[in-house]
């Protein structure tokens, strides 16, 4: 379990949404974990690399119903002095000038992995694939300045993210651009996992691979552990990734970072790596 500064992951009063979300949460009996740049930026700065700055806080929240999802966010305005916003009724905003996103996913979700509120204007209905199999495959617990707090792990940040942004690609442009980041810096940080669970992908390799490429794939593998027991879920990721890489999505073209240096054939390149890697550790996991 790592441990953290509060400053060090860049906004300034995290420290005091995290105790909030805790109290008002554990008063209900609702578990919680930290998802999109909170852990992306756990995952940065536990591995010393500079972690980007966010106006936000996201957080899941593991709920029975709307009633008791409705008691969490009422906990928080009338205890804690949150305010809703009319325009999202899964965010309130905080004292402290931050939104704070409370995603519920579990019991409440329809079939479809739906969750669709009752009362209020703007967004009222959210999609969350995925969720349910990140809280029981894909989290970490971190220690911020004495506070335990579950994240997802990295490989859950691109899992969910390649969800997000299939579901609403107009509001999600920096998605992209996180896959990206996440996945340039993936096989340098998790060497050390590289090299101690994964040396079969290099006595294996008939393609001569490099390390970066190599790296790519045991992230896939990585995704597929959290994936392999929804059946659903796996093959809508392998979908996702088949547009991207045959550009029926611009997820590759949106991953660019570098106009001059970089072109979509190298983030499809990336992708299909990405995607052969998936495929391969479930099969690998299912035998």
């Amino acid at each position: 379990m790592s441990k953290l500064f509060y400053k060090a992951l860049r906004n300034s009063h995290l420290k005091d949404i995290i105790n909030d979300l805790q109290m008002a949460s554990s008063d209900l009996g609702i578990d919680f974990f930290g998802v999109g740049a909170l852990a992306r930026n756990v995952w940065y700065v536990s591995n010393n690399e500079q972690p980007r700055g966010t106006k936000d806080v996201d957080f899941a929240v593991y709920i029975p119903n709307t009633e008791r999802y409705n008691e969490l966010k009422t906990k928080l305005i009338e205890k804690y002095s949150y305010k809703k916003i009319s325009t999202n009724q899964f965010c309130l905003m905080s004292p402290y000038g931050i939104p704070l996103d409370l995603l519920p996913f579990g019991k409440i979700e329809t079939l479809d992995n739906e969750v669709t509120l009752k009362e209020g204007k703007g967004l009222i209905s959210i999609n969350l694939d995925g969720f349910l199999e990140v809280y029981f495959n894909g989290l970490i617990t971190t220690e911020i300045e004495g506070d335990k707090v579950k994240v997802c792990s990295i490989p859950s940040v691109v899992l969910l993210k390649l969800i997000a942004y299939d579901d609403r690609p107009e509001n999600r442009p920096k998605d992209p651009l996180d896959i990206d980041s996440i996945i340039q810096h993936y096989p340098n940080i998790e060497m050390e996992l590289i090299w101690t669970q994964y040396t079969f992908l290099y006595e294996e390799d008939e393609e001569h691979l490099t390390s970066y490429k190599i790296g790519i794939k045991v992230l896939g593998y990585e995704i597929s552990k959290i994936i392999i027991k929804s059946s659903e879920l796996t093959t809508r990721i392998i979908h996702i990734l088949n547009k991207a890489i045959e550009l029926k999505s611009d997820l590759a073209q949106q991953m660019i970072q570098d106009t001059e240096n970089e072109t979509v054939e190298q983030k499809t390149t990336i992708l299909k790596l990405l995607k052969t890697g998936i495929e391969e550790g479930l099969k690998n996991y299912c035998e």
